[in-house]
């Protein structure tokens, strides 16, 4: 049997998703906060943060205090333009670029100018995108109008039946892949057409403004329309 990519096994534990949506929706927590929420003893609550962190998926910081004394940890959702050099989420996201580099340099020539005609950052973030679902088990496909992304036979369908919203959790790490790698693309849509066996996501690229011009603003909460249960945003057919 084939060895499960890195990032499966780590998303594969429903106590780690539960984490991850707990920070997703709820914003940063201390870690008690954080066991509580998800019916975890604290010590195996932070065994479980401490492998989210390793895989990028959650950082954390100390708690700003006055006084003196240990202060306590503050855990959050890994989001935003990663501009820390030599993070975790930036060494991903350069390891991602090499290996998509490597796999453009051996496509004959008239293919690697199809491959990269992006534009260099939106390319960017569609390397990283593509290497954090490969690393996550999905086998994923850009539509040929480069405006949808479709994820077929989800890896994760066992554990959607119970807990829809897992769905929501893997949109929201979808979106911050895109956000952290730094370009003009935005995940604005989850359509689970037929889940588990196809997810749609609706990308956009939003423009970069002039120098003179405000900056445009981030698209509006995201559409979603399938079978998904509690995922938050979404409804069933007919509900």
């Amino acid at each position: 049997m084939a060895a499960q990519p890195p990032s499966y096994k780590t998303l594969a534990s429903l106590s780690r998703m539960n984490l991850l949506y707990q920070l997703q929706s709820r914003g940063t927590m201390t870690v008690n906060d954080l066991a509580e929420a998800a019916g975890l003893h604290h010590n195996t609550a932070r065994e479980h943060l401490d492998r989210l962190i390793s895989e990028g998926f959650v950082t954390c910081a100390p708690q700003p205090r006055d006084s003196k004394g240990r202060p306590k940890m503050l855990y959050s959702a890994a989001g935003g333009v990663s501009t820390e050099l030599g993070s975790i989420r930036s060494r991903k996201i350069e390891a991602a670029q090499e290996r998509a580099d490597q796999l453009r340099r051996m496509l004959p020539a008239g293919q690697a100018a199809v491959a990269g005609c992006a534009g260099p950052a939106a390319q960017r973030q569609l390397d990283a995108l593509d290497d954090h679902l490969d690393q996550a088990g999905f086998d994923a496909s850009i539509a040929a109008n480069r405006e949808q992304l479709h994820l077929r036979d989800c890896p994760y369908s066992e554990m959607v039946k119970d807990h829809p919203e897992v769905c929501g959790v893997h949109y929201r790490l979808i979106q911050g892949v895109l956000e952290q790698a730094d370009g003009p693309l935005r995940a604005v849509g989850l359509n689970l057409v037929d889940a588990p066996h196809l997810c749609v996501i609706d990308v956009v690229a939003i423009p970069v403004a002039r120098d003179d011009e405000p900056a445009p603003s981030t698209p509006a909460a995201p559409r979603a329309v399938a079978n998904s249960g509690n995922l938050p945003g979404a409804s069933r057919p007919g509900h």
